[in-house]
């Protein structure tokens, strides 16, 4: 009863924990709420009291999410800066995999417990409230299943297999509950969705904007079940031998799961559409209204201190454009820089042929000299020249401009030089003694010399990849002072919009064998992101692997992210023991030029053009470009053993808690 790693702790912790509205603050350390004010009879008597309640579930995030989208750091997409006294963006030990059975690993437990504890509480107490009517009941009875099932679906990608609880705990029950089967764990979870689906369709009138409803909780079975056929793929294949206890087995094929995304995903096709402007889903102020969106996450201001990107998402530097009597400078602390190989994911329209390729095989590239190395991992290398080298960033897939910041791109209005973003390294050395006065402004390497070093402390606030995330940021807004508005504006983000349900339904599809059908939703994605309709091969895997390259370029840089999780779900479901896109280090470009040689505010940092020669008699020269595998052990990722699907139990919550497994892999291991 006294361990820390008793679970009915947790489901005790916060009992009738802050519903808006309440009077009632908690005091007891098991979390059980006085009497003294409100009696909890009376409490759920109130109608406007038993929905403040269930309100605070909607306060319950999928673990990582947030502004500083931690999942995406995790994955390929994204690389974290490496500061020593600034740990928001640093993900070494988690990329590095530095933990192992005696720490423990990352993922949600006890806060999920104790959500557990609330959720099930109002499911016994909003089921016998008489003051409730019955559509009213319905209402948040559908609610607490749909989130019940949100919160194991939270823990599932994290520890595989954890005890299932389906109520509230008392005092005198059980205290140390075995795992679940993972299959159970995914049935559950389904089942809760059903019925979630079922009480909706009996309560009167239709949820308000950004609450939770039965298109809702079909979307989230869509992407549920895909987890789960991935998860019986991965038991089909074997690939977790180490599990005595037999939790990871499926009975059912992963079929059965790809029939239930695709028939959730199905019914709510026509129900919804895209939004013409992909762009206004994370800069728009109304986007929560967007015929897109189906679970839209909106805030007030004051309620904005777990999201807001426009404090994160800019260089830490000044800006161009500066004059001697205003200098004004960006001054963030960021970390969240797109990766070379996420850029690349990016399609150009060629325009020789019009046909949309890789941005290396168009013509604009090479018109630029385009050559092509192998570096010693295998990995191919792109550099070139040219004055105009930022063609290579022209006629890109829509979304690329609404996700990333890249060289000669702007954070703000195209018609004020003092938003444009200059990722570009000078080709000067620190021998001038004039380098910080005209290097360029928004790079974490300054220097030409400095490209063989990591970029480490305040310096890797500055991109290291060349470029800058997107999303969701604002920068057109300056305070009295001159500073820059950083506070978040009244936009949303969306736990589920209506790109995700097409994309489900494709991936659902073509492991159904309807390829077809696969390829008409990934045409829809691939029109209003401006590209022309899908003509590749049409086999199985060739098709798959087309969902898989949309989901990533469609889902990237949001907030909850999706790119890590799908790589490891889809590598379990292959089979894999190494993930390649995890197992390596990040990519970037770098780009050369000559920096105009100046002390006055306005001047330094800006590159030579064309016929222009520095006072020194430093002269203008054709600026150069490559893509680098930033070879740093600071930003190595590292995915060569099944073990880090799930994050292992610590020895010491394993010695107390003996009906927990622990996860495969991680029995005795110890990090090294």
């Amino acid at each position: 009863m006294k361990s820390k790693f008793n679970i009915k702790k947790y489901m005790w912790a916060g009992m009738l924990a802050v519903a808006v509205g309440a009077t009632m603050t908690s005091c007891d350390p098991l979390g059980v709420e006085p009497t003294t004010k409100v009696d909890e009879d009376r409490f759920w008597q109130n109608p406007q009291l038993a929905r403040s309640y269930v309100n605070n579930f909607y306060f319950i995030d999928a673990s990582y999410s947030g502004h500083d989208f931690t999942t995406e750091q995790w994955s390929d997409n994204c690389q974290g800066n490496y500061e020593t006294d600034w740990g928001t963006y640093r993900q070494l030990s988690y990329n590095h995999r530095e933990y192992d059975e005696s720490t423990g690993g990352s993922g949600p437990w006890s806060g999920s417990y104790q959500n557990l504890y609330k959720i099930h509480k109002g499911i016994e107490k909003i089921n016998s409230a008489s003051a409730l009517t019955e559509s009213v009941k319905s209402q948040l009875l559908a609610e607490c299943y749909f989130f019940r099932a949100w919160v194991y679906f939270d823990m599932e990608k994290f520890w595989g297999t954890v005890p299932y609880v389906d109520h509230a705990l008392s005092l005198d029950e059980d205290t140390y509950l075995p795992q679940t089967k993972r299959e159970t764990l995914f049935d559950n979870m389904l089942a809760d969705l059903d019925r979630s689906i079922e009480l909706f369709g009996k309560m009167n009138g239709t949820p308000d904007v950004g609450m939770v409803n039965a298109n809702v909780a079909k979307a989230f079975k869509s992407r549920v079940a895909l987890y789960a056929a991935d998860a019986a793929s991965a038991s089909a294949k074997g690939l977790y031998t180490d599990d005595a206890a037999g939790l990871f087995k499926f009975e059912k094929n992963a079929q059965h799961y790809y029939q239930i995304a695709y028939d959730a995903a199905k019914d709510l096709i026509g129900k919804y559409d895209l939004e013409p402007n992909y762009e206004d889903l994370f800069t728009s102020e109304t986007a929560h209204t967007s015929v897109e969106s189906i679970w839209p996450v909106m805030f007030k201001e004051n309620q904005r201190s777990g999201f807001n990107p426009t404090e994160k998402n800019g260089p830490n530097n000044s800006y161009y454009g500066n004059s001697d009597k205003v200098t004004r400078s960006w001054s963030f602390r960021s970390g969240l820089f797109p990766t070379q190989d996420l850029v690349d994911c990016y399609l150009q329209k060629d325009e020789a042929d019009g046909k949309w390729k890789h941005w290396w095989e168009t013509k604009q590239a090479k018109d630029l000299n385009i050559d092509v190395t192998t570096d010693k991992d295998g990995n191919k290398e792109y550099s070139g020249s040219g004055d105009d080298y930022r063609k290579i960033f022209e006629n890109r897939d829509k979304r690329f401009y609404a996700t990333v910041t890249y060289d000669g791109a702007y954070m703000g209005p195209t018609t004020n030089p003092i938003y444009q973003i200059q990722t570009w390294i000078d080709k000067s050395t620190m021998d001038d003694q004039r380098t910080l006065k005209y290097s360029a402004l928004h790079t974490g390497y300054r220097t030409q010399e400095n490209v063989s070093t990591c970029p480490t402390g305040q310096a890797s606030a500055q991109t290291i990849t060349g470029y800058y995330s997107r999303k969701y940021s604002h920068f057109d807004q300056f305070n009295d002072d001159g500073t820059l508005k950083t506070n978040q504006r009244t936009t949303c983000y969306f736990n589920f919009r209506y790109a995700e349900v097409l994309l489900n339904l494709a991936e659902a599809a073509v492991n159904l064998d309807k390829s077809a059908e696969a390829i008409t939703q990934i045409n829809k994605i691939r029109e209003r992101a401006g590209l022309s309709a899908y003509d590749g091969a049409t086999d199985k895997q060739s098709v798959y692997d087309e969902v898989k390259v949309e989901r990533r370029l469609e889902f990237a840089f949001e907030n909850p992210g999706f790119r890590y999780f799908d790589l490891l779900r889809w590598g379990e479901a292959e089979g894999k023991t190494v993930i390649p896109e995890l197992n390596k280090v990040s990519r970037g470009i770098q780009i050369f030029r000559v920096g105009k040689h100046s002390d006055k505010a306005g001047e330094n940092g800006v590159a030579l053009e064309p016929g222009e020669t520095n006072t020194d008699g430093k002269n203008y020269e054709t600026p150069t470009f490559r893509t680098v595998a930033m070879d740093y052990s600071f930003y190595l990722r590292k995915f060569d053993n099944a073990r880090y699907y799930f994050s292992p139990f610590a020895s010491t919550m394993l010695n107390k808690y003996k009906q927990l497994q622990q996860n495969p892999g991680w029995h005795g291991y110890r990090y090294e």
